[in-house]
């Protein structure tokens, strides 16, 4: 087998993820319409994303990265809920820094992403409140790591929701010309990333990833959550003589954090000429919900 079909699949998916139950999911948008029909919307919205990303060309492995180690069972459940065995799961590291907890699991999925558990050559994170998230970005995203270190997926609030790197050769030029290497090279064992091979469990990586992990500086004093995320990050991986994929290599989609964000991306839906055919056939089911949670906030009720 193989051939260039087979060689195409290079690379990691991670999406990050929180276990849909009230409370721990969607927290603001719980303030206008309740946290168990916030929950239950954001498992739609991740469900999506899992279903919409499954025809990726580029994907050797897609992981469900949650956030909180002690809902391990509950995500078991419901990935076996969901009916997608292909799905790994795996949690976050342990620490509230989000920027060091998406360039752990990079690291992690650059080190055992592969088909076989092993190494491969990219790793995208992705977040799962993002309802027009396609393979066709994921696909987009790694062709663009073909030719760039790292690639951002803007989001509409200033932020992203898609991060991607890619792994270097023993050293590999950066648009300084210099040879790049982080400092985070310098691992011990004892200090290697977990696996994010769910199917074998978590456990150390074999091998430290020496060279092409994550650079450091992609993710530390980022102000997150502010309309300068990426802005910032682009600004970061220049200076640290990285080389970016353009800002607008992927579309500017909406991620949905509130009442007014499902109210955006619905009037959005409806301007978009043939949107269903394009993302899949769960969009008018999905477009209903979305409906039905802007009627529940002024109702009081839920309608199905």
């Amino acid at each position: 087998v193989g051939g260039p079909f087979a060689m195409s699949r290079d690379t990691a998916l991670v999406f990050f993820a929180r276990l849909p139950v009230p409370g721990k999911a969607k927290t603001r948008l719980a303030r206008d319409v309740g946290p168990e029909l916030a929950a239950e919307f954001y498992r739609r919205m991740a469900e999506r994303s899992f279903a919409a990303t499954s025809t990726s060309k580029r994907t050797c492995s897609r992981t469900l990265c949650f956030s909180d180690a002690c809902d391990a069972d509950g995500v078991a459940r419901w990935v076996t809920e969901f009916g997608d065995d292909s799905l790994r799961v795996a949690p976050q590291c342990d620490t509230p820094d989000l920027g060091e907890r998406m360039r752990h699991a990079l690291n992690c999925a650059l080190s055992t992403g592969g088909v076989d558990g092993g190494r491969c050559e990219k790793a995208i994170v992705v977040g799962t409140d993002v309802p027009d998230l396609k393979s066709a970005h994921i696909d987009a995203a790694a062709r663009a790591l073909d030719e760039h270190d790292v690639v951002f997926g803007p989001a509409v609030d200033g932020g992203y929701y898609l991060v991607g790197v890619r792994r270097g050769a023993a050293g590999f030029k950066t648009s300084a010309g210099s040879i790049f290497r982080d400092d985070t090279t310098q691992q011990t064992t004892e200090e290697l990333p977990s696996s994010l091979d769910g199917k074998r469990g978590i456990h150390e990586a074999r091998e430290p990833p020496s060279v092409g992990v994550a650079h450091h500086a992609l993710f530390k004093d980022i102000k997150w959550s502010t309309p300068t995320v990426l802005r910032d990050s682009l600004v970061a991986a220049k200076s640290a003589g990285l080389m970016p994929a353009h800002e607008n290599t992927l579309p500017t989609l909406r991620d949905v954090d509130t009442l007014e964000d499902v109210a955006a991306w619905g009037l959005n839906a409806e301007r978009a000429p043939g949107s269903g055919s394009e993302v899949d056939g769960d969009f008018e089911s999905f477009r209903e919900a979305a409906n039905a949670l802007i009627a529940a906030s002024i109702t009081g009720g839920y309608e199905s």
